[in-house]
């Protein structure tokens, strides 16, 4: 066959190349010497002679050599390995001939094509059980490999379904005893036999600290705000088994919105990638991981075209979150949250101010609305934003291709908050007392005025919002003979919050506003009245409050509270209104929240829609079972225990 050797860049998708990639076998053939050539320069290790049993191949793509792979017999002893299949010493002498170890992978490094090293990891292990029972007679069960975790990351293993069972200890073998090196790997694994995970039946609660960790992140999260005692949350009551009876719990009121059992495994498959250790939490590697590779254009289908009631669901979860939270107190909390994209055919991906980065650049702006009370807190309602140019003529044809709704109408997006807000106070779903949001929408007094009636608003502001100390009288000036009538004119003129709060003689208060991941949050704060500047005349009283945050900065604050109010009841909503911005991190850090690869309308709508009810589940199980769920990772894994997947199965 026509291949070629040479250095011209390649790069883009896979599905971009002519033809699937390719494994030359090329051990004791003329094409070896080019392979070694190969790994000797590009490969990090090098080249080292193979001794034992060894499989070796060339790596081809559109007609033109792109890598290399090998394997070779497997190690003879690791203690990660042995312990994760569960045998003894004499089980592993017996089963070592259907060991391999994949010694040598390299993709040539002008070669750039996303998804290939995870294809070619999973198509070479189908050639390998071929090759190595015609070579050596025997059929392998499994594969091992040693990755330098200083070097990479292991992505391309994770994606084609190998297993991370832990770090080396640093020790190499020297003759007949081991010495230490301190090189230390992480260790993968990929079982290659149905008949020999039946017989084994390897264990992934025996998965190593650093993955449970990684897990626990998730469940714990960054802010520790809650000042509950974790033994008094029933942590001490949780255990492995109880996992699949909360997630099936957790899951069933949205599976009625899910009209083929096909639909609810996919969104079981959805659920529990977006809730795993995957580093990129689209929907290919979840595939891959959760669901078998076959099924990726089945859930890419089910999240953008599937013909399930999305809008239903997530009126369940409003409803599910609100019996869950809802109490006397609460608070609404209105901001913006923008993803940086590439791709000019995503729905709303536009050139505009970003969020993400605090410059104008590509991107896809949404608004969210969450709900936070003693009880807990959660991301309520969101809507992407639309740019004023997607909703001209000249954009008729992508919002057909991104099944963007007709008719859809310009709204800016301090329109979009105030419109998320009266209709969950329409709702009734929810009781709330507060409604919070940042210098965005606190500088825009048309929005404070339109606020559902009867609230009372916590807003940040910038540094040079007007304010008045005083309330000035509205007076005429005398009307003279000729000229226009004269307008209404306050005779004292506003200054802005930062004047105000330098030139005030109270002193500042220290004040612990919560309890934080590193301890007690103390800072300083100061309140003084005033009454609100509404294009240059005063509007309602209300009080300004001012708290010093990170670095000595100071952030500004207007809360209409009444005036005969403690200072205590406008620190409560300071309190509050982080829930939002906690919400973001753990969605975007943790779940997947900005990992979409959806270009429709409706993709867009059902991935948020899955973030929102994966964090909900995190939500009570923080609240629940507190800071000890060491070994809950464990059990969302690939396939889980046989206790928690049986109890999801139910569902």
């Amino acid at each position: 066959m026509e291949i070629k050797y040479d250095r011209m860049p390649m790069a883009g998708e896979l599905s971009d190349f002519q033809g699937p990639a390719m494994l030359i076998r090329v051990d004791e053939t003329k094409w070896e010497k080019l392979r070694k050539d190969m790994v000797s320069k590009h490969h990090y290790l090098g080249y080292e002679a193979m001794i034992g049993s060894r499989v070796k191949y060339i790596i081809a793509l559109a007609g033109k050599v792109v890598g290399a792979i090998s394997f070779c017999s497997a190690t003879f002893k690791l203690g990660l390995r042995d312990k994760f299949v569960g045998w003894e010493a004499e089980t592993r002498l017996s089963m070592l001939p259907r060991l391999v170890n994949d010694n040598r992978f390299l993709i040539l490094p002008w070669v750039r094509i996303r998804n290939l090293a995870s294809h070619v990891l999973a198509m070479s292990l189908k050639q390998l059980r071929v090759d190595w029972k015609k070579k050596y007679g025997v059929e392998p069960y499994m594969a091992e490999t040693f990755v330098d975790s200083e070097r990479f990351a292991g992505t391309c293993h994770i994606a084609a379904n190998w297993i991370h069972l832990g770090t080396t200890k640093g020790f190499g073998r020297q003759g007949n005893t081991f010495v230490y090196h301190g090189r230390t790997k992480d260790i993968f694994v990929k079982i290659m036999s149905r008949r020999f995970a039946s017989a084994f039946k390897p264990d992934v609660s025996r998965l190593p600290k650093s993955d449970v960790e990684a897990f626990m992140g998730i469940i714990v999260g960054a802010s520790g705000r809650h000042e509950e005692n974790p033994s008094d949350m029933g942590a001490g009551d949780f255990t492995l088994e109880k996992l699949g009876v909360a997630l099936a719990d957790h899951l069933k009121p949205f599976l009625q919105h899910l009209n083929r059992i096909e639909l609810r495994a996919h969104i079981v498959a959805m659920v529990k990638g977006l809730l795993g250790p995957l580093p990129r939490k689209s929907i290919e590697p979840i595939a891959i991981n959760y669901a078998g590779r076959s099924q990726f254009r089945s859930l890419v289908y089910f999240m953008g075209k599937s013909k399930w009631d999305d809008q239903g669901m997530l009126e369940t979860y409003q409803n599910e979150l609100a019996k869950e939270f809802s109490d006397l107190g609460g608070m609404l909390c209105v901001d913006g949250c923008d993803f940086r994209k590439a791709g000019k055919m995503l729905v709303g991906f536009y050139r505009q101010p970003c969020g993400d980065s605090g410059h104008v650049e590509n991107c896809q702006a949404a608004m969210f609305m969450s709900y936070v009370s003693q009880r807990g807190w959660g991301l309520f309602d969101y809507a992407l934003h639309m740019s004023e140019a997607w909703l001209e003529d000249s954009f008729a044809d992508k919002r057909e291709k991104c099944d963007v709704p007709e008719g859809l109408q310009f709204k800016t997006k301090n329109q979009m908050a105030l419109e998320m807000l009266h209709k969950a106070a329409a709702s009734g779903r929810l009781q709330y007392e507060w409604v919070g949001f940042d210098s965005a929408f606190g500088q825009d007094g048309d929005f404070r005025k339109g606020l559902p009636e009867g609230v009372k608003y916590f807003a940040d502001v910038p540094f040079d919002q007007p304010v008045f100390l005083k309330g000035p009288k509205k007076i005429a000036p005398e009307r003279g003979a000729r000229g226009r009538k004269p307008s209404q004119d306050p005779r004292a003129k506003p200054v802005t919050v930062q004047e105000a709060i330098e030139i005030d003689d109270a002193p500042w208060s220290d004040v612990v506003l919560g309890v934080g991941a590193k301890g007690l949050f103390i800072t300083r704060d100061k309140r003084l009245a005033g009454v609100e500047s509404r294009q240059g005349l005063p509007g309602e009283d209300a009080w300004l409050y001012a708290r010093l945050v990170g670095g000595g900065d100071v952030k500004y604050s207007l809360c209409n509270a009444p005036m005969d109010a403690p200072i205590e009841a406008v620190r409560a909503p300071a309190r509050m209104r982080w829930s939002i911005e906690q919400a973001f991190k753990d969605c975007k850090q943790h779940l997947g929240m900005g990992n979409y690869e959806l270009r429709s309308w409706t993709g867009w709508r059902r991935h948020m829609l899955l973030v929102l009810i994966c964090h909900f589940f995190v939500t009570k199980l923080r609240l629940r079972f507190g800071h000890e769920m060491a070994s809950f990772m464990s059990a969302l894994n690939v396939d889980g225990s046989e206790d928690s997947q049986a109890h999801l199965d139910a569902a």
